[in-house]
C-alpha cells in the first residue's frame, strides 16, 4: 500500500503572462511620447490585468498543493484505508479526468475536464479503501481519461483535497491468436490472460518486415509493451500495490498523474482492453490486427459482470 502526492505547477503560467505583461508595458511606456497620455493609460490595463489574474491562478494553485501536502504528511494509509489526523466532512463517488490539446497556430495548450460524480457525504477520521474498478488510459502528455473512485475533502484545512484510489485487485481473462501476414513476411501471436498479467508468444517469419510490434490500449490511446521477431511478452494492467493519491481536487489532470506514478504513457485498469499486434514494414502500409480480453475486478457470478464496457463508463 503506497500514497502518492500530486503537486500541480503553476509557476511556469505565472511566469508566461507576467512576461507578456511586462512587454505590454514596454509598448506602453514608449507610446507616451506620441500618444495621448489617456490612451497609453488604457493601453496598461490589459497588463495589469493578466498580471492579477496570474497571481490569482499562481495563489489558487499554490493553496491547494499546500493543503494537499498537509493532509498527505498527516495521514497514514493501511491495506484497509486511510486515517486522517482529525474527523473531517467528505463526500464519496467517482472522478472523471479528460485531458486534451488544442492548437492555435504554433502554440498549443492543454486543457482537462474534470467531474466528481457523488454518493455519499460522511464526517469521520477513516475512510475504507473502496472495492470498486478504476480505468487509466492516458498518453504521456497528458492524453487521455482517468476514472476511478475518489473522496473529496469538504471541511477544515483540508478543504478541496482529492483522494483517488487504485487497487491492485483484479484478474485478466481471455485467450487467443492473431495472424499477421505481408506478402512473404507472416507473424502469429498467442496471448493469454494469467491472474494480474497477459502474457504472449510471437513467432514470426519476416524477410522484408523490420519486426512485429505488441500495443494494448483501445480507441486512441495506445502503449508498445514489446517488439523484435520471435519472443514472449507479458503486461501487467494493474498496479504493483493498493495506491492513494492525494492531489487538489481543482487542478489535478492526466498529466500531472502520469508525471507523478508512471512516467510513461498508462494503460491500467478494469474493463474491455484490445492486444494490438503490428507487422512493421518499411515503404509499405503496417499490417494491422487486434483482438480483445478483460481484466475484472473479480470473477463474474453468474448474470453479473463488473468493469468497463467499450466506450467507458462504469457498470455495476
Amino acid at each position: 500500500m503506497k500514497k502518492v502526492l500530486v503537486r500541480e505547477s503553476g509557476t511556469l503560467v505565472v511566469f508566461a503572462v507576467v512576461v507578456f505583461a511586462v512587454f505590454f508595458i514596454w509598448i506602453a511606456i514608449g507610446m507616451l511620447s506620441f500618444a495621448p497620455t489617456w490612451f497609453a493609460l488604457l493601453f496598461l490595463v490589459m497588463p495589469v490585468l493578466f498580471i492579477l489574474l496570474a497571481l490569482a491562478k499562481g495563489t489558487s494553485v499554490f493553496t491547494g498543493n499546500k493543503k494537499a501536502s498537509a493532509l498527505f504528511e498527516s495521514s497514514s494509509v493501511t491495506e484497509s484505508g486511510v486515517t486522517f489526523p482529525e474527523e473531517l466532512e467528505y463526500e464519496t463517488g467517482r472522478v472523471t479526468l479528460d485531458g486534451y490539446w488544442t492548437s492555435t497556430g504554433r502554440s498549443r495548450s492543454y486543457h482537462v475536464r474534470r467531474s466528481f460524480e457523488a454518493r455519499e457525504r460522511e464526517t469521520g477520521a477513516f475512510i475504507g479503501f473502496p472495492d470498486e474498478p478504476f480505468r487509466v488510459q492516458v498518453l504521456r502528455d497528458g492524453t487521455g481519461r482517468v476514472e476511478a473512485p475518489a473522496v473529496r475533502i469538504l471541511s477544515g484545512p483540508y478543504k478541496e483535497t482529492l483522494l483517488i484510489f487504485l487497487t491492485d485487485e483484479g484478474e485478466v481473462t481471455g485467450s487467443g491468436s492473431i495472424t499477421l501476414s505481408k506478402g512473404s513476411d507472416v507473424a502469429t501471436v498467442t496471448f493469454r490472460g494469467e491472474g494480474k498479467e497477459l502474457r504472449g508468444t510471437v513467432q514470426a517469419e519476416l524477410s522484408k518486415a523490420r519486426k512485429v510490434r505488441i500495443e494494448v490500449g483501445s480507441e486512441k490511446v495506445w502503449k508498445r509493451i514489446a517488439e523484435g521477431q520471435s519472443f514472449d511478452f507479458s503486461f501487467s494492467p494493474l498496479p504493483e500495490e493498493k495506491t492513494v493519491v492525494f492531489a487538489n481536487s481543482k487542478t489535478v489532470s492526466p498529466l500531472s498523474l502520469v508525471k507523478a506514478l508512471w512516467k510513461d504513457s498508462a494503460i491500467l485498469g478494469h474493463g474491455a482492453f484490445e492486444l494490438k499486434a503490428v507487422l512493421d514494414v518499411p515503404l509499405a502500409r503496417d499490417a494491422v490486427e487486434k483482438a480483445g480480453f478483460r481484466v475484472e475486478l473479480r470473477k463474474e457470478e453468474k448474470g453479473e459482470k463488473e468493469g468497463f464496457e467499450e466506450g467507458w463508463g462504469f457498470t455495476s
